[in-house]
């Protein structure tokens, strides 16, 4: 046993003398790396070539010796090489969080004269294709790193030999889900399959991606097509498993998942080892840089570089030319235009005088207490107020917001899309949309204003009916990746026609404008600040009690509270909250051992990801956190916080961070799309989507700053957000925009 970095190691299991036979040779033993750190990857080099290993298996007996726990992070880890003839040395690397990869061990080896000759290493020519793109994304990830750390990543791993396990008697199973490719929701990654063991019962299967957080999969479900194969197999008929696992942000290239499995006597194994490549069904997905030749040489010289220091043999200018060319055609397909390359139209600053009865429809995708219906009621309060405008509302959907509407004086109407919705076709889908809106009485309508991109439709019924439009766009996900599990693939082009349709679409996020820039072919893009209402805030601060309110809820007056607003859902990212609070439990509790410390999120609906969130707080005991259902009393819980939270992975221009700040809450937020226009790192804790570590570090300083009462933080974000989004400057552009559409329309 030695120690590196206050590591300690020990390789225990290896070729007798280092006397490696022909073949394959495993190599096993353990690694800790110091309390409250842990390995992420570990690999083998065998002169030049890289053989990657299965690090954090159980090691029962030291794990709770090194831990004081079972894990994980779990201690023992195995590798499997096939060292060449002539092999003289091996060298041991793990990797840490930060992605720095660390020698911990080497010695001299002997290779039997049989063992097949050294493949030879691969040419940086014929590797371009694959890697000088696969290096831009990985950059684009990880900005924080130098150039030349991620090259040697990139490299390194262009030359990595991966171990994936499959189960071996007496168990009996596939992997389904991830194979080559790993599908991921909102940073949580698919995994299913089914899984039986012929003598001893298994009670439950877990897995992980990251070094510590395992999640419990779901095991025990009806599977009827193993009978055929293994109809003496116990158990088969039920040994169906799924569930998801969190894809953690500083993981590995290429990421690995381990599944293991826990019998009935107690004992433990892995079942399960999948290398894989992630590929982002919904969620921020890291894209490409902009299009730039400046960035395309800067990053092939540093590839260059790099796999000079790895020895890989350059090859002949013209395959590097050749294969630089693939690599650029790959880049320019799918790399997004240089920012700035399409005008963007400037609101009218004052509204032109309206001297007759305006009337605008508001199409609404629901009724539900969250950002975007709230938006658009205060929208609409605001026309209506206005001399001479008068404003109805529809919705797809029912939701309480209906009765915020009407006590405002708004009418509402529900009409159902369903068969639209669901149409497979564009025919089809017109045919619906047209028989469950053609009785609107178009006569009386002025304008239509149409509230996120899911009221899509609502631009289609407009131009049928010769009315001018305008579209509010919230989202901030591709078309045909945000309605793939919702739309039929034919109507997504109808999606894009609405975009072009829209004689204006209105953002208040520049970051979401780009996502949709290719759509703006002829220049009705429209970006626009949003609102808050400040006085209103102000009002309800001076006239309520925190602890009147926390009585009224039935919340601890005592406690510390920090508080995740907004819809219950993968794209909100409570699950990383739970995480993190999972993490600074133990933490948190000797820190401030006299303190009450509490986590409430709001926005609970039924559902199963409500379901399994609920399962994760009992089965970690996590007492101190908690679900509260959506609701229309939210000032209630900004007024009664002491630290706000958003985990989203997905936003726009969230109206909740507006509120926050205007309630003057120390913030912690992720740095999605525009909420980094919307704060700066001087005013909130702000870091990237998916990291429970990074969300734990906000977490324990900004109640480091509340206990020390320091509130500079929140001050500055109160002061930015009034001066840039108070309501009695916004609201008065987009009343001017919505005239200025009309008075467009009428020129025409």
């Amino acid at each position: 046993m030695s120690a590196t970095n206050d590591w300690q190691f020990a390789v225990e299991e290896y070729p007798p003398h280092w006397h490696f036979p022909a073949g394959s040779s495993w190599i096993a033993g353990w690694i800790y790396a110091g309390e409250n750190r842990y390995i992420t990857d570990l690999r083998a080099w065998v002169d030049g070539r890289v053989f990657l290993g299965l690090p954090g298996l159980p090691k029962p007996g030291l794990d709770e010796k090194l831990l004081g726990r079972a894990g994980p992070p779990y201690s023992g880890f195995v590798l499997q090489v096939k060292p060449h003839c002539g092999a003289k040395m091996i060298r041991l690397e793990a990797r840490s969080p930060d992605g720095i990869w660390t020698e911990f061990f080497r010695t001299d080896i002997r290779v039997e004269e049989s063992a097949d000759p050294y493949p030879g290493p691969k040419l940086l020519s014929a590797l371009l294709p694959a890697i000088l793109p696969a290096f831009l994304r990985l950059h684009a990830q990880r900005h924080e790193a130098s150039l030349a750390m991620v090259a040697n990543e990139v490299i390194s791993g262009s030359l990595a030999e991966p171990l994936n396990s499959l189960p071996v008697p007496p168990f009996h199973g596939a992997l389904e889900e991830p194979r080559e490719f790993g599908w991921l929701r909102y940073g949580r990654l698919s995994v299913t399959g089914w899984l039986a063991h012929r003598t001893v019962k298994i009670v439950q299967v877990t897995a992980l991606v990251d070094a510590v957080q395992e999640s419990i999969l779901l095991y025990g479900l009806p599977r009827d097509d193993i009978g055929g194969v293994f109809a003496d197999l116990p158990d088969q008929a039920r040994s169906q498993f799924v569930g998801h696992v969190d894809l953690p942000a500083n993981q590995s290239e290429p990421p690995l998942l381990k599944v293991f499995a826990e019998l009935s006597n107690g004992e433990k194994h892995l079942v399960f080892a999948q290398r894989f490549t992630p590929r982002v069904i919904a969620g921020a997905d890291v894209s490409l840089p902009p299009l730039s030749r400046l960035t395309f040489f800067r990053a092939l010289w540093h590839l260059r570089s790099a796999a000079k220091r790895y020895r890989i043999p350059l090859g002949p200018w013209a395959g590097t030319i050749k294969g630089a060319k693939i690599a650029w055609a790959h880049y320019r397909a799918e790399a997004p235009p240089a920012i700035g390359h399409r005008p963007v139209l400037t609101a009218p600053t004052s509204a032109p005088h309206s001297k007759k009865p305006l009337s605008i429809l508001v199409a609404t995708h629901n009724l539900n207490f969250e950002g975007a219906p709230w938006f658009i009621f205060e929208y609409a309060r605001h026309m209506q107020a206005q001399r001479n405008v008068s404003v109805s509302v529809i919705s797809s959907q029912e939701g309480p917001m209906r009765r915020v509407f009407n006590d405002a004086g708004i009418t509402v109407e529900v009409i159902n899309l369903t068969s639209a919705l669901e149409a497979g076709t564009m025919e089809d889908f017109s045919m619906a949309l047209k028989s469950a809106t053609n009785h609107l009485d178009w006569g009386r309508i002025d304008l239509l204003v149409a509230n996120t991109m899911v009221s899509f439709w609502a631009i289609h019924i407009a131009d049928w009916a010769g009315k001018p439009s305008l579209l509010y766009v919230h989202e901030s996900s591709p078309i045909r990746r945000f309605f793939a599990p919702v739309l039929a693939a034919p109507i997504h082009p109808m999606v894009e026609d609405a975009f072009r349709l829209a004689h204006r679409v209105v953002f208040t996020a520049d970051s979401s404008r780009k996502v949709y820039d290719y759509l703006n072919g002829k220049g009705n893009f429209t970006l626009l600040p949003s609102w808050v209402d400040i006085r209103r805030i102000d009002d309800f601060v001076a006239t309520n009690n925190k602890s009147t309110l926390r009585q009224k809820h039935g919340l601890d007056p005592d406690a510390v509270i920090l508080v995740n607003i907004g819809s219950v859902c993968e794209r909100k990212g409570q699950h990383i909250f739970i995480r993190a609070i999972e993490l600074l439990k133990e933490e948190l509790r000797h820190t401030y051992p006299d303190r009450k410390i509490q986590f409430l999120m709001v926005g609970a609906r039924p559902g199963v990801y409500l379901e399994s969130l609920k399962q994760e707080l009992q089965l970690h005991g996590l007492e101190q956190a908690k679900f509260l259902p959506e609701t229309g009393e939210i000032f209630d819980y900004y007024r009664m916080a002491d630290i706000f939270v958003c985990t989203s992975f997905e936003e726009s221009f969230p109206r909740v961070l507006l509120e926050s700040a205007a309630f003057r809450l120390p913030i912690i937020s992720t740095n999605v799309n525009g909420i980094t226009e919307m704060l700066a790192k001087d005013e909130a804790w702000i870091i990237p989507p998916g990291d429970r570590y990074q969300l734990g570090d906000a977490i324990k300083q900004a109640l480091a700053a509340h206990f020390a009462k320091d509130t500079s933080k929140a001050g500055r974000a109160r002061a930015s957000v009034e001066r840039r989004y108070h309501e009695d400057s916004s609201l008065p552009l987009h009343y001017a925009l919505t005239l200025g559409t009309l008075a467009e329309k009428s020129k025409h």
